[in-house]
């Protein structure tokens, strides 16, 4: 229920009787008599796990302990939640309990598994020593553990000879009963002859909470949580039919992503404005999975001709061509939202909706803190004609994916693919494993994408490590990637720099100011953008905009802020990608793109130098656009 700093403890209910989740605190088959609360790592957002998370998870406990788990979750509803780590790390809850987790390595670059007491009794009870990994301790050592001691080899009576250093282990008692799990601190030659120093560093917990429950299916899980989703349902349907009302000026719109959560928002908008019709919003950015692109389309297959809108906003190539420009984006440098999401859906609302659009989308608290600080109803300020407003905001994915079963609503295959997330495939907020998961499921999208990188890194003079560790995700690296560069004893520049024009300026001895680039300034090129920086006057080899005075050897003005303004106008006059947000923040309409070179063109006569454009323009600023005004 988001990170602790904000929402405390989480837990999730559980029907002992049903053997199924809860997300309110009764059964809608047998009341509140044989429920319980299980407490769980926050956030708390869980999920069902499909298919193919079964078979991972399979596969990771196999090598590592040398048995099927799957004999355990066999005919069993499983749950994944998300747990905040170095990277993806995930508990496996069934039955009632926390069986486990698993894990991706940032240094090894692969997934590991470790058991709660409650995951390691259900495997000891199934297969005892024929499992990998477990150590027999003295009885004497039992007590000092269960009181937080670690273990000392001194201890041990018989180990598992595959152990080595820094393993996740099982304690066992001579009784043949597991008393505890923790991480080995020395290999099995060590825990076996005795060395002195801790041998097993134990975790630890204070309660067990295992069981083995009956079998239950996804129709179990829909009936027992039938009364509590369609109060869940009713609640969001109202906060709709409440904002429409108070926004009644505006048409009514469901941003759709192809992912879970906007499919939610679909769902609810459909049951409660399907009869009035509303419109969808897609926003293709050019760099989209070619499955979902194939799911949005039948949708908008079964969904037009019952009256329902598709608007599809195109980004085209701009990713493509912009990388160029900027360099490949970074989570501290989102260029890539503004130029494939913003500017496009920017424009396509200026288009279709003039007045504004008040726009329905899947946006959850669960997410992230910024969005869980804020509010359920927002102004984007960077797409000004919107008003957005979140219905499914207080859900988890647990939630969200029961309507959808609950409905019968045809999701996204990608989430049957081990995808966790669907967006861009090449995002760099991606983790790791989220990257490796994309180069084992989808080779041909990230053999484009690893293309790309190597252009760069030998551009920036980078290692290997550069791309194979996901070093290119930031511009500038973040205290978690300076220490895994460390640990693999790489050299990576703490900040990279790419910037196409560059300026310099000098104050003269007159007080005035030259601002010089590393290029020829076109004036052709500034005339169609001078207008921003003021009134215009052209003579023979010079423009004047404003106080500055371009020619072909740099800018000239007795102001040093309006000399970076000259910079910044040229570098947009050369750099613009056409994304459009400029386009849609302009109050008087005087920009638009030129359809052939894809740059902004300024018409004179409406411009009124305002220079709110300036102000939004990826190439000046980078922001988040997820922050937003509260309404």
């Amino acid at each position: 229920m988001g990170r602790p700093v904000y929402l405390g403890k989480a837990y999730i209910n559980w029907c002992e009787k049903c053997n199924v989740p809860l997300i309110g605190d009764s059964c809608a088959v047998h009341g509140k008599e044989s429920v319980f609360r299980l407490n769980i790592t926050p956030p708390g957002d869980l999920r069902f796990a499909f298919e193919r998370d079964i078979e991972l998870i399979r596969s990771i406990f196999q090598e590592h302990y040398g048995v099927d788990v799957g004999e355990i979750f066999d005919g069993k509803i499983v749950l994944l939640n998300k747990t905040p780590g170095e990277d993806d790390s995930y508990e496996i809850i069934l039955d009632g309990y926390v069986f486990g987790w698993i894990r991706f390595d940032p240094l090894e670059l692969k997934w590991k598994p470790g058991l709660k007491v409650e995951g390691a009794t259900a495997l000891w009870k199934r297969f005892g020593k024929a499992m990998k990994k477990w150590i027999v301790v003295d009885e004497g050592a039992i007590e000092p553990i269960l009181n937080g001691s670690n273990l000392l080899p001194v201890g041990i009576i018989e180990a598992e000879q595959s152990i080595r250093r820094n393993d996740d282990v099982i304690l066992v008692s001579q009784a043949g009963e597991v008393i505890a799990t923790g991480i080995a601190k020395k290999d099995y030659s060590g825990l076996a002859s005795k060395e002195r120093g801790t041998g097993v560093k134990v975790r630890r917990q204070r309660s067990i909470n295992y069981r083995e429950g009956r079998k239950a299916t996804m129709e179990d899980v829909l009936r027992a949580n039938s009364i509590e989703l369609e109060r869940k349902v009713m609640e969001a349907r109202r906060f709709m039919r409440k904002v429409a009302t108070r926004y009644s000026d505006l048409p009514i719109a469901v941003a759709f992503s192809g992912g879970k959560d906007s499919l939610a928002v679909l769902g609810l908008a459909l049951e409660e404005f399907g009869d009035e019709g509303f419109t969808v919003f897609f926003n293709n950015t050019g760099i989209e999975f070619p499955e979902t692109l194939e799911y949005v389309e039948e949708l908008r297959r079964e969904l037009e001709p019952k009256g329902i809108k598709f608007i599809v906003a195109d980004a085209g190539d701009a990713f493509w061509r912009a990388l160029h420009v900027f360099s490949p984006p970074g989570r501290d440098y989102r260029w890539c939202c503004k130029v494939t999401k913003l500017g496009p859906i920017t424009l396509s609302i200026k288009e279709n909706y003039p007045k504004g659009v008040l726009m329905f989308v899947g946006q959850r608290k669960y997410e992230s803190i910024k969005r869980f600080k804020q509010p359920r109803v927002w102004r984007n300020p960077w797409v000004p004609n919107e008003t957005g407003a979140s219905p499914i905001f207080h859900w988890r994915a647990l939630e969200v994916w029961l309507y959808i079963f609950s409905r019968n609503l045809k999701y996204n295959p990608l989430y049957e693919d081990r995808l966790d997330r669907i967006g861009c495939f090449l995002c760099p907020s991606a983790s790791l494993a989220e990257i490796y998961t994309l180069k084992e499921e989808k080779p041909e999208l990230w053999a484009k994408w690893e293309g790309e990188l190597k252009r760069w890194q030998k551009r920036f003079g980078m290692p290997d490590e550069w791309i194979t560790y996901g070093f290119w995700r930031w511009k500038k690296l973040s205290k978690g990637e300076k220490a895994i560069a460390r640990d693999l004893g790489v050299e990576i520049p703490e900040e990279r720099s790419w910037e196409p024009v560059k300026y310099s300026m000098v104050e003269n001895d007159d007080g005035t100011f030259t601002v010089r680039f590393n290029t020829i300034v076109n004036l052709e090129r500034i005339r169609e953008v001078a207008s921003i920086l003021g009134e215009v006057e052209e003579g023979e080899n010079y423009i004047r905009a404003g106080k500055v005075t371009f020619r072909p050897d740099g800018a000239y003005t007795d102001d040093f802020n309006e000399g970076v303004q000259a910079y910044y106008l040229v570098k947009r006059a050369y750099e613009c990608v056409g994304c459009g947000v400029c386009v849609g923040k302009c109050p008087e309409n005087a920009l638009s793109i030129d359809p052939r070179s894809k740059k902004i063109l300024v018409n004179p006569e409406l411009c009124t130098h305002c220079r709110e454009c300036m102000d939004v323009c990826p190439l000046l600023k980078i922001k988040n656009p997820e922050e937003g005004s509260q309404l």
